[in-house]
């Protein structure tokens, strides 16, 4: 059977002061970096609809074996002198190299709208069914953290001033309609318990590799 897809996903918060040197940052430096990593497919940067000081990015890969490649791990053991500068201003570090349990919908462009939803561990088994009934919001993801292919040797995580958070599994919902969205989003968290309500965030930036 073939490998899984994966997904490396961050939030992130920054302080007003530092928003257009972590913009400039990522836009000049951090996303063409991580593009020119084989098996790095893709880099979406979004905001969040509700704090606007709130941020994340998502990268589509390969298999989930990328985020623990040799050319993967030099970026990370090696950080330019711009990524220091910027690492010990993050704020709220959540993190996580994925793998894609179920990915339901015919959207693969980005959509201008993200929404997702950490899940109750328990729940996981029993999502397949129900994500795919809200395929038609655009594409429905289903994101399995793995501990080990997050916690590689990683320098700039020991930048930041607090330990990174690894999430529970989430969902991801990808759309051009926010209303259609939050619907659906509502209708998952029912469904699967989710333990606190979506966050929705919407797109600022998408690049190919």
């Amino acid at each position: 059977m073939p490998a899984r897809p994966g997904l490396l996903a961050v939030w992130n918060d920054i302080a007003a002061e530092d928003e257009a040197e972590f913009n400039a940052w990522y836009v000049e430096e951090h996303i063409p970096e991580r593009l020119g990593v084989g098996g790095i497919l893709s880099a979406r940067r979004y905001r969040d609809a509700a704090s606007p000081l709130s941020y994340a990015a998502i990268y589509d890969t390969e298999p989930l074996a990328t985020l623990a490649s040799p050319a993967y791990l030099e970026r990370l053991a090696n950080p330019s002198a711009r990524t220091r500068a910027i690492m010990p201003r993050f704020r709220n570090m959540t993190r996580a190299a994925c793998e894609i349990g179920g990915d339901f919908g015919e959207l693969r462009s980005p959509g201008a709208v993200l929404a997702t939803i950490e899940l109750d561990g328990a729940r996981v088994d029993d999502a397949s069914s129900k994500l795919e009934a809200e395929a038609a919001v655009g594409r429905v993801r289903l994101a399995i953290p793995d501990a080990k292919a997050t916690q590689v040797p990683n320098p700039e995580a020991k930048m930041r001033a607090a330990p990174d958070r690894l999430p529970t599994p989430f969902v991801l919902l990808e759309g051009h309609d926010e209303a259609a969205l939050r619907a659906a989003a509502a209708r998952l968290e029912q469904a699967l318990g989710a333990p606190r309500p979506a966050r929705v965030m919407r797109l600022i930036l998408a690049r190919g590799a």
